[in-house]
């Protein structure tokens, strides 16, 4: 989601106040793990209970934005202008007009009298940062509280707080800052409002005069943002965002609580999602965003890590389109054994919307709900992948399993180097038929206005013709698939046990040799019940 881009204009905001990414170099060189998810039940034995419904959805952001404090420029931002709201009871401000690149104003004068920390503050913004603020008095040692504060860089950015208190400033470091009611406006003129900001343990390591700062750079014990609102063609809604242990080299935690975005061009098919939370932990992320920067690899885990994301809902207009209750993730990396991860979606459930609402009433279907289930194992020293037991289950339909183990893995590079002299050792996929079948075969049959049993019959004739007669080794296979077809059986399992590895990229040319052939390399065979 491209709205979330201007949440990325936070981190501009902490470097700011570390003393700028494009000032940096131009300053003078300063002076002196989780418990694992229980396996959900099986989709190849009753449909699976209920998932508890997602977690209640937030205050809803957009119908009452944090106010954003009017800078004490000499040209303040155009107000927003109302407008109607589609979404129903919760309308979004719309986008103010770019504003022009404010000129640079001289520095104002040093108050007299002005508290050391701020002092000491100013030292650490750099020559090209300007520090203002309506009042300001000593609170504790080293500590200092302004009000109506704004900070302004030379390019044009600006931040503003109705109270900032800053604890313990240093020549690149700050104890502790604590903000109300901020606003950190870009240089287009894009603006986001922040209900309040807390930073803790806040550091910058200088880059080299004329190399930009690196997310690997800064780091920080805790960054905690309240009720942010960030303008633009695709306003976004945060109720907290909650970053702790921002270490190079270390593991940090990430939480996003209530987060609420408008989707104008969805195209039709939402334009809204709202998320109740989201969570990381266990993953080095100042290395990632370093690497992601640089277009690398991000860092292996230093240990167990996971993620989670919950209470996903999507709409269009007032119409619910989908949710999800959750997606899980956990893994470990191996200590003398293989790494290992678990991917789970509770919870899943697709309402009838246009573009398939016409198929879910042929099949008598209210909506589609279910879930999902993987794990794997990878062997970085013996080159070896195994997905055990993934699981995606419909409700009410039918459950896919599928089992997978390959070699010839590489340890690095992109997945497409990983991958490029990887084998398939062996393959299981697996089907059960929990009515699908049943509904295509009645709803076809009265299109057709034939019986169900010949309408089967048909489709048995199909998979006849595609093995091209299944003849020889491929007969079994051929009566297991249509058992299947004829409701003869609900279940068909077809496994693919090569006598030796088959490189992936000669598949297809195993497969082109027709249904036999690829019986003889990939030992296939097939049972149904």
């Amino acid at each position: 989601m491209r709205g979330l881009r201007g949440v990325g204009m936070l981190g501009g905001m902490v470097a700011i106040l570390g003393g700028g990414f494009a000032l940096a170099q131009g300053k003078p060189p300063a002076l002196g793990a989780p418990q694992p998810q229980q396996q959900p039940g099986g989709k190849f034995g009753p449909a699976p209970a209920p998932v508890p419904s997602p977690a209640p959805p937030q205050v809803d952001k957009f119908a009452n934005p944090p106010p954003m404090v009017t800078p004490r420029a000499e040209t303040p931002p155009p107000a927003p202008a109302p407008r109607a709201d589609k979404f129903g009871d919760g309308g979004a401000p719309a986008a103010p007009s770019p504003a022009p690149t404010p000129p640079a104003a001289a520095p104002a004068p040093v108050p007299p009298n002005e508290p050391a920390a701020l002092g000491q503050l100013r030292a650490m913004l750099g020559p090209g940062t300007s520090l203002s603020y309506r009042s300001a008095a000593e609170t504790g040692p080293r500590a200092a509280r302004m009000q109506d504060a704004e900070i302004r860089t030379r390019e044009g950015e600006r931040i503003t707080a109705q109270e900032m208190v800053v604890e313990r400033p240093g020549a690149d470091a700050i104890g502790a800052l604590t903000a109300q009611t901020l606003t950190f406006t870009t240089k287009e003129g894009k603006a986001t409002a922040i209900g309040r900001m807390e930073l803790r343990d806040f550091a910058v390591q200088r880059p080299a005069p004329g190399a930009p700062m690196r997310p690997d750079q800064m780091s920080l014990g805790l960054l905690r943002l309240e009720a942010l609102a960030v303008q633009g063609e695709r306003p976004v809604g945060i109720a907290e965002i909650l970053v702790q242990d921002y270490r190079a080299g270390r593991a940090g935690r990430a939480t996003v609580t209530g987060l609420d975005v408008l989707v104008p061009e969805g195209g039709g098919v939402a334009d809204r999602v709202k998320v109740a939370r989201m969570a990381l932990e266990g993953i080095d992320l100042a290395g990632t965003l370093a690497a992601l920067a640089d277009k690398q690899t991000p860092p292996r885990p230093p240990g167990a890590y996971t993620a989670a994301i919950e209470g996903v809902t999507v709409t269009q207009g007032n119409a619910a389109i989908g949710s999800l209750g959750a997606m899980r993730m956990t893994g470990a990396l191996g200590q003398g054994g293989p790494d290992t991860g678990r991917v789970t979606l509770e919870g899943l459930r697709v309402e009838p919307f246009p573009m398939i609402a016409p198929w879910l009433q042929r099949l008598g279907y209210q909506a589609l709900t279910g879930d999902f289930s993987v794990e794997s194992r990878v062997d970085q020293a013996a080159g070896r992948l195994e997905l055990v037991g993934m699981l995606l289950g419909v409700r009410d339909a039918g459950a896919f399993g599928l089992s997978l183990t390959m070699d010839g893995i590489a340890p690095e590079g992109s997945t497409q180097e990983k991958f490029a002299a990887a084998r398939l050792v062996s393959l299981t996929m697996r089907y059960l038929d929990q009515s699908l079948l049943q509904r295509l075969a009645a709803a076809e049959a009265r299109e057709r206005r034939q019986p169900e049993r010949q309408i089967r019959e048909a489709w048995a004739n199909q998979a006849t013709g595609a093995m091209q007669g299944g003849t020889g080794a491929v007969a079994p296979v051929l009566a297991a698939v249509q058992r299947l077809l004829r409701g003869q059986a609900q279940e068909v399992t077809i496994a693919m046990q090569p006598p030796k590895p088959v490189p992936v990229s000669e598949l297809s040319g195993a497969a082109s040799g027709g249904p036999e052939a690829a019986q003889r390399v990939l030992g296939i065979t097939a049972t149904s019940r």
